[in-house]
């Protein structure tokens, strides 16, 4: 096949090549892009022998990256929070893709990602095509898409699993025969099994099939089979987190290929805690961790906890402008909002709340819970922590429930991993808390404490006083001396916080990760609903003692 460039515009490439100037070889890409078949009464010029092979070396390279970066738009991610204000992979089975947002979130909002989804895996086809490549190309571009959907550039490398993507790249290939095969993976997905998996296998499969019969090229009828492949290969981190973590191996096999037949098997049991839990983001995405936010009032507004107001401008407010906000636990309707969406897809639900002594998030979750009783079970249980250490326990049972483990068994985690777990910190001043009233202790020692820097951990609900210092850094070096002698031995998970103290925070990881080697560990910042208790410049530590295997 030869590029084709009109005599007019032949000449004037040559006239503009002759200048030098580089905007010759511009518009010679220009006219190249603008091929013209032979039929239309111009006259076809060959770029030299090796012309389609260049072309196949600069625009192939280009169409993979495009098809990359445009996977990359994960639809089911914006939409579900344009429609909703949550992230997709918090919700449901955490994928980001078609069916999820359809079960989490609604129908018409997963019509629309369904058809960004399938035009991200068709575009590369059709402008292969248009282009003139070869389907060798074109197949490249919607694996290139796929993968993109899978790990998007824009979304920390978290996405769905592409099955819509595919099969919009397969309908650009062969309309006629993917269509033929829609009614399969349908009734394989959504009526037999309920894995996309298994729809995915049986329906491509047959797909493979019928291209070879209609005797299509090569990349052709192997296209389905490139894409099952790479939509394998996608998961497969995900599906070998499943296996290792599970006890019984059938039970995650059974998952994956007939979650349906699961029977009470597979618990399906939705985790849910508050933002005062301060876990990062990616960790509730990737262990499936609902989160409902608190809500913070400031003299201009109410603001969610850490979705509405940035971290930075709240501290500023505590320290330079003297605010004193209010807080407020999440109302039993934003609780029973979350309760209906989540029965779409779970058979129960467990909610991790903060000391009752300290919220009222127990009260509005079992309120809610109670309302809910004759349509979907939730168990409302008080960590007797807060912070990380309550998010701990809150990552135990995802855990868990990811690992297929029934209800009572997720409780029984919960109930063990509440004596494995603690926090303790430094805080800058205590007035925040006694304006709060979080600490009941003696006015003479508050008067006192008011002037130094007091070590503090949750114990059974309660804030306990275990140090005092003149300086910050002596302060410190009570608490590690503290941690040193009474953490308990075993596999540790450690969780680094602060409020607006992240360097001291950043410090703290460094000493502690060297001196106790922790299995797991991560740095977060408190929510601003803590910090308006505790006051900018806490640093502290929450510990998972993980001895025993949950």
């Amino acid at each position: 096949m030869f590029w084709q460039v009109s005599v007019n515009r032949q000449a004037e490439c040559r006239r503009l090549r002759r200048s030098g100037r580089s905007s010759a070889v511009i518009l010679h890409l220009v006219f190249c892009l603008q091929t013209v078949y032979s039929g239309s009464g111009e006259l076809s010029i060959p770029l030299g022998k090796d012309g389609a092979m260049m072309k196949t070396t600069v625009f192939c390279p280009l169409l993979l990256i495009g098809g990359y970066l445009l996977g990359s738009v994960s639809s089911a991610i914006l939409v579900t929070w344009l429609w909703a204000r949550k992230d997709i992979r918090t919700l449901g089975n955490r994928n980001a893709g078609v069916a999820n947002v359809a079960r989490s979130v609604g129908i018409l909002p997963a019509a629309m990602v369904g058809v960004v989804d399938f035009s991200k895996g068709a575009i590369p086809v059709l402008l292969a095509r248009m282009l003139g490549l070869s389907e060798l190309c074109a197949l490249g571009g919607a694996v290139a898409a796929v993968i993109g959907h899978s790990y998007p550039l824009y979304f920390r490398f978290r996405g769905g699993k592409g099955l819509a993507t595919s099969l919009g790249a397969l309908l650009a290939f062969t309309p006629i025969e993917t269509f033929l095969v829609l009614p399969v993976l349908g009734l394989v997905y959504l009526v037999l099994t309920g894995s996309a998996v298994t729809g995915a296998v049986v329906s491509l499969g047959l797909l493979v099939g019928i291209n070879l019969w209609r005797g299509y090229p090569l990349p052709v009828v192997l296209a389905p089979l490139v894409l099952l492949v790479t939509m394998g290969l996608c998961t497969l981190p995900q599906a070998i987190q499943d296996w290792r973590r599970a006890e019984g191996r059938g039970d995650v096999l059974m998952h994956w290929l007939a979650p349906r037949e699961k029977s009470g098997r597979w618990g399906n049991v939705a985790v849910i805690t508050d933002s005062i839990a301060s876990l990062p983001d990616e960790v509730c995405a990737r262990e499936g961790v609902h989160v409902v936010p608190l809500s913070l009032t400031l003299p201009e507004g109410t603001y969610r906890d850490g979705l509405d107001i940035d971290p930075r401008r709240f501290y500023r407010l505590l320290r330079e402008d003297g605010v004193s906000p209010k807080t407020s636990s999440p109302s039993p309707g934003e609780f029973l909002a979350l309760y209906r969406r989540l029965r779409k897809a779970h058979e129960a639900g467990v909610v991790i709340t903060p000391p009752k002594e300290l919220t009222q998030t127990w009260n509005s979750a079992h309120l809610a819970a109670q309302e809910m009783k004759d349509h979907f079970t939730v168990h409302v249980v008080d960590s007797r922590v807060a912070g990380p250490a309550q998010g701990f326990v809150a990552l135990a049972a995802a855990r868990t429930a990811l690992a297929g483990a029934p209800l009572q068994d997720i409780l029984n985690v919960i109930e063990a991993t509440r004596d494995a777990v603690g926090f303790v910190g430094v805080l800058d001043t205590l007035k925040f808390l006694v304006a709060g009233g979080r600490v009941a202790e003696s006015r003479q020692w508050m008067r006192s404490a008011l002037r130094l820097y007091p070590v503090l951990y949750i114990r059974q609900g309660q804030i306990r006083l275990i140090g005092m210092a003149r300086t910050k850094k002596k302060a410190i070096e009570q608490m590690v001396h503290w941690l040193r002698s009474n953490l308990p031995e075993g596999d540790l998970a450690l969780a680094f916080c602060h409020t607006d103290a992240l360097q001291e925070a950043k410090d703290l990881e460094s000493r502690l990760v060297a001196l106790f080697h922790p299995v797991e560990y991560f740095l977060t910042e408190l929510s601003p609903v803590i910090g308006a208790h505790a006051g900018p410049g806490l640093v502290g530590v929450a510990w998972w003692a993980r001895a025993a295997k949950t």
